[in-house]
């Protein structure tokens, strides 16, 4: 939502103090939320942090709805707050639910190398690369949830695809974490085995 107060900003500059008004209210709810993340939930501080939060955010809801019954709001402003209701029950989850965070960059960010190298990922196009990337990236992830380093497993199912001169083995089992010995396991988990900052 900020990004879309943001790019109204930019594109009508007559609108850029209203949607920067709106970008400091979420700046805000960020800042109080930090605020009472900063204490146990069992605490009078917490109690009290929460509060003012709740309170932060009831008042953005009032000033949402006040503009909207504006008949001369700019349609740029009038589309964002209405996504901002629209989504308003996903965004205000974090109230209720501290654990979760109140922005889902840490999920933006995983899949950030997926989203700049798609472009590379499917050569000519074909449907065929688009499944090999599909397969890849499943794989890729299943190995990094059993905090595999994909650099040596990758190392090692190459070399005996190269023994096999070239072909891939008829059986992968021993190479899928689940069934690996704790001691072969480990192998994959050595931080010597881990990349550098450069790879």
């Amino acid at each position: 939502m900020r990004r879309d107060f943001l790019d109204v900003g930019k594109s009508w500059p007559h609108l850029e103090a209203w949607a920067l008004f709106w970008v400091n209210r979420i700046g805000e709810l960020f800042h109080l939320n930090k605020q009472r993340l900063a204490h146990k939930t069992d605490t009078e501080e917490f109690r009290d942090a929460d509060s003012k939060l709740r309170q932060a955010v009831a008042d953005m809801s009032k000033q949402r709805d006040v503009e909207l019954e504006d008949k001369t709001l700019h349609r740029a402003c009038h589309k964002v707050l209405t996504s901002l209701v629209n989504h308003w029950s996903g965004l205000t989850v974090f109230l209720d639910n501290p654990h979760i965070p109140m922005h889902n960059n840490p999920a933006e960010r995983a899949q950030r190398n997926n989203a700049v190298g798609r472009k590379n990922y499917y050569g000519s196009g074909s449907v065929e690369s688009g499944y090999f990337t599909v397969t890849m990236f499943t794989l890729f992830q299943t190995l990094k949830l059993w905090n595999v380093n994909l650099h040596t497993w990758l190392n090692d199912y190459l070399c005996v695809c190269a023994e096999l001169g070239g072909n891939a083995p008829v059986d992968i089992s021993a190479f899928l974490p689940w069934n690996m010995s704790t001691e072969h396991l480990q192998h994959y988990r050595t931080p010597q085995n881990a990349p550098s900052d450069s790879s």
